[in-house]
C-alpha cells in the first residue's frame, strides 16, 4: 500500500471510527508483520503474545495522535521502536532482580537471624504490591464512569492483552478503550506511584 493511501485512511478513521477502515489499517501495519513477533519477542525478551499487544497499543494511541505532518508509517514504526526498547529494559530489570534474588537465597544460609516458620515473604511483598495497585486505581477511577472502570480493571485481569483485546472483551469499541486510558494518563502522577501501565494489569 501506499503511504498516501495509508495516510489518508488514518486521517478518514479518525473522523468516522469505521470499523471496515480500521481492519484495513490493521491488516496493513499488523497483520502483515505478525509473521516476526516470536522473533522480535526473542529479541526483547517477551513472548510473541506480549509483541502482539506492543504493536496494537502503539498502532492504536499512533492513530490518535497522528496530524498529517509525516507519513503514518514512519509515525508508528519510530513508536513501536521506542516501545520496544521499554519493555526489553522494563524485562532486563526484572531479570537482574530475580538474579540478585536468586542470590540472596542462595546466601541466605550464611544468615545470623532467624524467620519465622509461618512468615512467606513472597505473600508479603505481593500483598503489598496489591495494596499498591488498589490504591492507584481506586485514585484513577474516583469520580470516573462506568466505561472507565470496567477498563481499568479489565487490565488489572488480562495482564498481556493490548486495548484492542480489552475492547473486545468489553464489547466496546477499541477506540472508545484509547480515549479513556487517554484521558487517564492526565490524572496520573508518575512521580507518587510509578509507571501507571505497571500497575494496570495484575500483578
Amino acid at each position: 500500500m501506499e503511504m498516501k493511501k495509508l495516510n489518508s485512511l488514518v486521517i478518514a478513521y479518525q473522523t468516522s471510527g469505521s470499523d471496515e477502515v480500521f481492519n484495513e489499517i490493521y491488516a496493513e501495519v499488523i497483520a502483515k508483520g505478525a509473521r516476526a513477533f516470536e522473533k522480535i519477542g526473542k529479541s526483547i525478551r517477551a513472548d510473541k503474545h506480549e509483541v502482539h499487544a506492543i504493536y496494537e497499543d502503539t498502532l492504536l494511541r499512533c492513530i490518535g495522535k497522528y496530524d498529517g505532518s509525516t507519513d503514518f508509517i514512519k509515525f508508528y514504526l519510530s513508536s513501536v521502536a521506542r516501545a520496544r526498547t521499554d519493555v526489553y529494559r522494563k524485562k532486563k530489570k526484572l531479570s537482574e532482580r530475580e538474579t540478585m534474588w536468586q542470590q540472596s537465597e542462595d546466601d541466605s544460609e550464611a544468615a545470623t537471624f532467624e524467620i519465622a516458620d509461618d512468615f512467606n515473604l513472597a505473600e508479603e511483598v505481593t500483598e503489598i504490591k496489591e495494596a499498591d495497585q488498589r490504591q492507584l486505581i481506586d485514585f484513577l477511577t474516583k469520580d470516573s464512569d462506568a466505561t472507565t472502570t470496567a477498563i481499568v480493571e479489565a487490565y488489572r485481569t488480562q495482564p498481556k492483552s493490548s486495548a484492542l483485546a480489552i475492547a473486545k472483551s468489553l464489547g466496546m469499541h477499541h477506540y472508545t478503550v484509547t480515549r479513556k486510558l487517554e484521558k487517564l494518563a492526565g490524572k496520573f502522577d508518575s512521580k507518587q506511584f510509578g509507571n501507571h501501565t505497571d500497575y494496570l494489569v495484575a500483578l
